[in-house]
């Protein structure tokens, strides 16, 4: 943790070499993504001949933010597509043999989802349907070429010289992904800016005057809610993307406004993209979806209020799910269970938090156990589940997430194996940057400095919220409630107001603390602390 003492200026240096931002006329242009071109020309022949267009999605927040910009530009088209999404419990991921049943289409379009759609694409070779994968995610790599791939990862190299590699690719007619674009220069789009390029080209090709600036506010929750870099272009659509939905013109970001007042990359992390992706945990992700392209508020309102009940499940189920979880002294946490499958990730995450560990929760149903990956610092749980295939019956992700399917009678074998294969990674691997600038006084702290760091957001993955340690006497302990408290510090004869949460500690006199700035606007525009941990 760095000790280095800060000041305005500092921080705004330190701040400054983090950010790679472009301006909008030089995003990438779409004609970048192989097979683009294919797929538009295929997909206006299919208008053009009043074919019958299904859109397969996915039911976490970019899959449904990808189906929802697919439906509405199709609608401002005046063509009506149909909306396929999976359900987690029925259907399982993606586009799979079970959700082809309940289909009937001349044209397939996945977003999101289909880079290792292999059965499924066959199934549609067999049926006479034409499948356009669009996805984001690492495709399956040739044995061969693993150990380059590994390489390219590890150096930082995977988004300039991926070119080198050979995929394994469904059969289908034509495959949209940055990952398999080698002149494509931004790799780590989400799946809803992939669908969005590809609206952008079938506009070039048909002359449409439709401004894809439109879409920007559900892409921005896309981009957020799926951990992507906020760097380069995502940056600039983000920032776009933020503008819009303050401004609040679609009904449900109408709803949104009313809900959070300021919509900002945090509002979106941790209480909107939570909201939206508790519709498909919990129950079916068509809530979310219909909630995205309501007609007016009180349609949104309504979805608005199911999707808060449903969050509010979600996180009681978590809660007791994670509180039964015993952890053996392993340096890969595997468990399973009869856990509810909509939450395994989330708790494979808070493990992940509480231990410092690659964490695997699995839900049992008969002998099948389904589970979900996380991964921290430099250790690629996607390339160590790799190398256990043979105890696998599927799997995907990539380096900091995984999905995967075993067979009970696996269970121990894998959590052996994985045990094993982790010892290749050193101490250092195990490290989560908390990204603490160094130490702040308090005569650094005011609203000068507020505007300073607001003036790099949005904050996410790859330009995280910067922290900073410091040391103070308490003055006053107020609980606002459970173990939630608001305290006043001295450092000096300068005076702060504090909020820490979900403490069940005593507070010392003196405390030194981590700790980032936050804005109150309750009775006046004032700053507050947030400590995050007191050391």
């Amino acid at each position: 943790m760095s000790k280095k003492l800060l000041n305005k200026q500092l921080i705004k240096e330190i701040l400054s070499l983090r950010i790679e931002e472009i301006d909008s006329i030089n995003i990438p242009h779409f004609s970048l993504l192989n097979d683009i071109d294919k797929a538009t020309k295929r997909i206006v022949e299919a208008v053009e001949n009043k074919e019958k267009i299904v859109i397969v999605g996915d039911y976490d927040v970019d899959g449904v933010s990808s189906s929802a910009i697919m439906k509405l530009f199709f609608e401002k088209m005046g063509i009506d597509i149909e909306i396929v999404i999976p359900n987690r419990f029925i259907h399982g991921y993606g586009l799979t043999p079970a959700i082809l049943e309940e289909i009937e289409a001349d044209l397939i379009i996945t977003v999101d989802n289909g880079i290792t759609s292999f059965e499924a694409a066959e199934i549609c070779k067999i049926r006479g349907i034409d499948l356009i994968i669009t996805d984001h995610h690492t495709p399956k790599i040739s044995t061969k070429c693993k150990m380059k791939s590994e390489e390219l990862m590890e150096d930082g190299k995977w988004g300039m010289e991926n070119e080198g590699l050979e995929f394994i690719l469904p059969d289908a007619y034509a495959i949209i992904n940055p990952k398999t674009s080698p002149d494509f220069p931004f790799k780590e789009i989400c799946g809803a800016e992939v669908a969005w390029y590809l609206c952008a080209a079938i506009k070039k090709e048909m002359n449409l005057k439709i401004d894809l600036r439109e879409f920007l506010d559900i892409l921005a929750i896309a981009i957020i809610a799926d951990v992507m870099p906020l760097t380069h272009m995502n940056r600039t659509l983000v920032n776009m993307g933020l503008k819009r939905l303050n401004r609040a013109l679609r009904p449900f970001s109408g709803i949104l406004a009313r809900e959070f007042k300021e919509i900002n990359s945090e509002t979106i992390a941790f209480q909107i993209a939570p909201r939206i992706n508790a519709a498909g945990r919990m129950e079916s992700a068509y809530v979310a979806y219909n909630f995205l392209v309501s007609k007016n508020e009180e349609e949104a309102f309504r979805y608005y209020l199911e999707l808060d009940r449903l969050n509010n499940l979600r996180k009681e189920t978590e809660k007791e799910i994670f509180e039964s979880i015993e952890i053996k002294d392993d340096d890969f946490i595997l468990s399973f269970g009869d856990y509810h499958e909509g939450v395994v990730g989330i708790i494979a995450s808070r493990l992940v938090h509480k231990y410092k560990k690659p964490a695997i929760v699995f839900s049992k149903k008969d002998n099948i156990l389904k589970g979900s990956g996380r991964s921290l610092g430099n250790i690629d749980i996607f390339s160590l589940i790799s190398e256990c295939e043979e105890l696998l019956e599927g799997f995907g992700g990539h380096k900091m997430a995984c999905g995967l399917t075993i067979k009970k009678e696996n269970f121990e074998k894998l959590k052996t194996a994985l045990n094993e294969k982790i010892k290749k990674y050193g101490k250092d691997d195990f490290f989560i940057e908390d990204f603490v600038l160094g130490e702040l006084p308090f005569s650094e702290i005011d609203l000068e400095l507020l505007d300073i760091i607001k003036s790099f957001e949005p904050f996410g993955e790859a330009n995280p919220k910067p922290k900073f340690i410091s040391s103070a006497k308490i003055e006053h302990v107020q609980n606002l409630k459970d173990n939630h408290y608001k305290l006043i510090l001295n450092q000096n004869g300068y005076f702060l107001p504090a909020v820490i949460f979900r403490y069940d500690g005593d507070f010392d006199e003196k405390i030194t603390f981590k700790f980032s700035l936050s804005e109150n606007n309750y009775y006046s525009r004032e700053i507050q602390l947030i400590i995050e941990e007191i050391l």
